[in-house]
């Protein structure tokens, strides 16, 4: 690979806003490794992101078992002699209840969502620290901030992940590292679109923009914060999420 050609690692890749991002980065001209569970998709997010000059592999991976992370990204890396980003989007999101605790419950969501986004974090951040340049952007959500009844575990996972980057922004900044975090509210995804159905009414009156987020929409956040034109912002949650907060 020639030195110059930027790469991007996005996990969750295979569908929703990690597929979008992909997608968005691809179109900047990034090479784009993408990480999922799901063999099938990733193929065809595969070829979504296809582009003359741009490479697009993909890895299926665990990222809930550390050594296995920890080995596809010194893969990755050994390979390409520079990584210019991360994006840690895998996620999971399902009813739990403090009130019907179930350990197998939170302790999934947690794996998922909070260790699915540290295990890549640390596997990276030594070589973006020692090549001296990177930006990592994490994927939380407005429920992080505000709460919500009955995902009690989806929500904790998230705050877990917004306090994580502002750790490892304060980490990464000497050394021209840059972590942030997006926070959309209510995206129409595969994982989101039938809870979207049910309460469309509820998050009309929530969202001053009266309308959920389309992926692609939560993806170019995502690129900016990626890209260099983002160069003094970090430890920062960028809120994309139709104005959700003011309402």
């Amino acid at each position: 690979m020639a030195s110059d050609e930027k790469h991007v690692i996005v996990t969750g890749a295979s569908s929703g806003i990690g597929r979008a991002a992909a997608i968005a980065l691809a179109d900047k001209g990034y090479n784009v490794h993408l990480i999922g569970r799901n063999a099938e998709r990733l193929a065809k997010v595969q070829a979504e992101t296809s582009r003359e000059g741009v490479q697009s592999t993909t890895y299926q991976l665990e990222l809930t078992d550390k050594a296995a992370v920890q080995q596809v990204f010194d893969e990755i890396y050994a390979k390409t002699g520079r990584i210019d980003g991360l994006v840690n989007s895998a996620g999971i999101f399902y009813t739990t209840d403090v009130f019907d605790y179930d350990d197998k419950s939170w302790k999934e969501i947690m794996d998922v969502n909070f260790y699915g986004t540290l295990y890549p974090s640390l596997a990276l951040l030594p070589k973006l620290i020692a090549q001296g340049f990177g930006s990592i952007v994490n994927v939380t959500s407005v429920d992080a901030f505000d709460g919500i009844a009955n995902y009690d575990a989806y929500a904790a996972s998230k705050g877990a992940v917004t306090s994580l980057t502002k750790t490892l922004a304060l980490e990464g900044a000497p050394k021209n590292v840059r972590v942030n975090a997006v926070v959309p509210g209510i995206t129409d995804t595969e994982m989101t679109h039938e809870r979207l159905l049910e309460n469309i009414e509820k998050y009309r009156k929530k969202v001053p923009m009266q309308r959920a987020a389309q992926a692609s929409e939560v993806a170019k956040p995502i690129a900016f914060l990626i890209s260099d034109d983002s160069s003094y912002i970090t430890g920062q949650s960028l809120h994309v999420n139709g104005g959700w907060r003011l309402a």
